[in-house]
């Protein structure tokens, strides 16, 4: 059996995408004979990482979880020394690769820090894996064609293998997610939740995640109900009595999000807030407000499956491997 150690900034509890991504794949992967131990970023990472003994390392590259400012001047280093073994193989998944921001953020001046810092930790890599061709045109020269894969993320709370029709499914808006995406939702794309709901003939919004600061018990007349932070396999039975979900993510991104990737893996019809932003070159299907809803919900659980969980695995043990 291959001995995996995978690096990840915190893994759940409570609930996060990095995190549950890991595990997830961690399941996966010891269904083809590779067994996983995790390292967290908290306490002295870069002297545990150099003694550790696994023969194949998947680093969970998102620079905000290992350093508050997002730059882990340390890990480019420590990554080399692990190396110096021979015979060792190093994956590295890019979540994120750096931040942009105006002039009073602190990301815009630590921008030119964290694109170094990215680039280094690939050059250092064997393979490169991300969900969007935005983050291989950011990482730059070291995303060599022949080096990086790109692949949207899977769904992080089950992939059922076979979903109901739409017609058979509550009429039923889910918003799922973190705070950030959920806020959006209620905040600069209330308008958009408020119009899809009205299309869809929703009777119900079920909002899944932490407590947001703002809550309210209707949106536009429709109840809200408030679930909190659910064990994955709730949050899928729920997707599959479900009519719809509602992402406020732009077009462009939804690649990289589990929140969507869940919607599709389960048959969901995919809503995705509509105003500001542009289609051109966006993989994913969703329903923007017309359309056959059954159709873009099948188009939407296709695309998924071209890129599930299983699929993957197979993908990252070939990698690991190589």
């Amino acid at each position: 059996m291959v001995s995996l150690l995978q690096i990840v900034p915190r893994l759940p509890p409570p609930e996060e995408g990095v995190g549950s991504y890991a595990l997830c794949l961690e399941r996966a992967l010891a269904g083809h004979g590779i067994s996983t131990r995790f390292l967290t970023a908290e306490g002295g990472l870069a002297r545990r990482l150099e003694e550790s003994e696994e023969e194949a390392l998947l680093l969970h590259y998102a620079n905000y979880g290992y350093q508050r400012r997002g730059c882990p001047f340390w890990m480019p280093g420590a990554l080399r020394r692990w190396r110096r073994r021979g015979g060792r193989r190093l994956v590295t998944v890019f979540h994120e690769v750096y931040a942009t921001g105006p002039p009073w953020r602190s990301s815009f001046w630590t921008q030119p820090f964290q694109r170094r810092i990215a680039a280094a930790v690939a050059r250092a890599s064997d393979a490169l894996v991300t969900s969007l061709d935005l983050y291989v045109r950011r990482i730059g020269p070291a995303a060599a064609p022949g080096k990086t894969s790109v692949t949207p993320v899977f769904s992080t709370v089950g992939e059922p293998p076979e979903v109901p029709p739409l017609s058979a499914r509550a009429r039923r808006m889910v918003l799922f997610g973190g705070r950030g995406a959920r806020g959006r939702a209620y905040g600069e794309a209330r308008r958009d939740l408020v119009e899809a709901c009205r299309s869809l003939g929703v009777e119900e919004i079920a909002d899944v995640g932490p407590p947001l600061e703002r809550t309210e018990e209707t949106v536009d007349g429709i109840p809200v109900r408030r679930l909190g932070v659910l064990p994955a396999a709730e949050v899928g039975r729920l997707l599959l009595g479900s009519l719809a979900g509602f992402v406020a993510y732009p077009a462009y991104f939804l690649p990289k999000s589990t929140i969507f990737a869940a919607y599709c893996a389960h048959g969901v019809l995919p809503v995705q807030a509509w105003r500001r932003r542009s289609l051109e070159g966006v993989p994913a299907p969703f329903w923007s407000g017309s359309g056959d809803r059954q159709g873009i919900a099948d188009a939407a659980r296709g695309w998924y499956l071209g890129h599930s969980l299983e699929r993957q695995a197979e993908r990252f043990r070939d990698l690991l491997a190589a």
